[in-house]
């Protein structure tokens, strides 16, 4: 049986229509992502008939390895950018991210909910149309495709024994989360962490062990 206070922690709306919109699970999600996904290079194929496959192919994987660079990018100038004490500023913080710090292990809210993903990639498809025009619906497919895998694995970061080959993953995001919250933002990937020097340093992953299988 839960605390009281273990269950007010896992609880992020008093309104129960808004606590409802908030849940989200990786079957539910990699559902929706992968219906998106097919809408999206089904609207690519019909606005680009003469896109090859080898020139698909190129664009669908820079926009996976964009999406690893604007991951890093949100995590820390987005989510992690407070330094005043607005409490509207620390609200609109709160609910896409300062809560997962503050309940780092509910499964519940690890995939983003249908609703905020469809207003974010509605935005970021009319951006990259305004860059790229009829190349942004292959474009923001592969952008999401990124995202989905970002999620599978932030949720099994959170969920479950890390297999060895992906240890530095699993510590990574273990020290952004207990040790270093202003180093390691990059989920899926460390690379942008080493280009925009935020690497955490070397040592021990911090109060709690790294789970490897």
């Amino acid at each position: 049986m839960k605390s009281q206070k273990e269950s007010q922690q896992k609880r992020m709306f008093k309104n129960p229509i808004l606590e409802f919109l908030s849940i989200s699970g990786p079957i539910m999600m990699t559902t929706f992502h992968s219906l998106i996904i097919s809408l999206l290079l089904y609207m690519s194929a019909v606005k680009n008939p003469y896109l090859s496959l080898a020139q698909g192919v190129l664009v669908f994987g820079l926009a996976m390895l964009s999406w690893t660079f604007a991951e890093c990018i949100l995590h820390r100038y987005v989510f992690h950018f407070i330094k005043e004490d607005s409490k509207l500023v620390k609200a609109f913080q709160y609910t896409p991210h300062g809560y997962h710090h503050h309940v780092p292990d509910d499964a519940n809210r690890l995939f983003m909910p249908p609703v905020p993903v469809t207003l974010i990639l509605s935005l970021f498809l009319g951006i990259f149309y305004l860059l790229m025009q009829d190349l942004s619906w292959i474009f923001l497919a592969g952008f999401d495709t990124g995202y989905m895998l970002y999620s599978w694995v932030h949720y099994s970061v959170h969920t479950r024994k890390g297999p060895s080959f992906l240890k530095p993953l699993w510590k990574h995001h273990y020290l952004h989360h207990f040790k270093y919250p202003e180093k390691a933002f990059g989920v899926s990937s460390r690379l942008w962490d080493r280009v925009f020097h935020t690497m955490p340093p070397e040592g021990p992953s911090g109060p709690r062990e790294v789970k490897v299988g």
